[in-house]
């Protein structure tokens, strides 16, 4: 393959990947760009050794994500949401259920690109009664619609038949003080609106705690996930 043609395979695999930034395996990339699956796999290892796009197990599939942002800068758009959120949380303070309620609602007017190995993953879990597996689910699909953190870690800190609850650490949100923290807040609404339409699941999505140090590092907020009876 000429050094044209190979370039032209590799932008068209970045510009499919910043279409999706909840990231896409190498059999959605093959299938939306023509290319074969040995092509976009030589690609996407280049790629990666360039920095360009990175990789994450999600069940049984590898998603790759575009490193780049042409459309808005990152920092820009997380510069805006932070300002934002503080706004919201100055003018509107203890208010942290009806930005709960908001997150549900935004399920209403926007669909978050949640790529194939996202949906395949509920339709197995669909399947099963195993309600750990089901709770468990929150930590592969939360970054598919918080798509702003990359390096967002999310641990699991207490887990029962019915109940998990997850840290979240290294967050964008988490910095310096407690204004940003609404976010969180509209991410449980937007949580519990997943489950209910992928999984027929009631569940409540809590902020239980939130740790703001010193040390950007060791600051993290608490969230659990409890499915209801049916």
């Amino acid at each position: 393959m000429n050094s044209t043609k190979r370039n032209g395979y590799k932008s068209i695999i970045l510009e499919t990947l910043d279409d999706f930034p909840s990231g896409l395996t190498i059999s959605d990339l093959s299938d939306k760009t023509g290319a074969h699956r040995n092509t976009v796999s030589n690609h996407l290892r280049s790629l990666e050794n360039k920095g360009l796009v990175s990789k994450k197990e999600i069940g049984s599939a590898h998603l790759y994500f575009s490193k780049r942002r042409e459309y808005l800068s990152k920092a820009l758009v997380n510069s805006f949401l932070h300002a934002l959120l503080a706004g919201l949380k100055n003018k509107f303070p203890n208010k942290e259920l009806i930005f709960k309620e908001i997150g549900y609602e935004i399920l209403k007017k926007f669909q978050f690109p949640i790529g194939d190995a996202y949906i395949e993953e509920f339709r197995k879990a669909r399947k099963t009664k195993d309600q750990i597996s089901q709770l468990k689910l929150f930590e592969k699909f939360y970054n598919s619609y918080d798509f702003f953190q990359d390096d967002l870690n999310i641990s699991i800190q207490e887990l029962s038949q019915n109940k998990a609850i997850f840290r979240l650490s290294n967050s964008e949100y988490l910095k310096d003080s407690n204004e940003f923290i609404y976010f969180f807040y509209i991410a449980c609404g937007i949580t519990e609106g997943i489950y209910l339409n992928n999984l027929n699941r009631q569940v409540q999505c809590n902020v239980e705690k939130i740790h703001i140090a010193k040390e950007e590092d060791d600051s993290f907020i608490d969230i659990s996930l409890k499915i209801e009876k049916h």
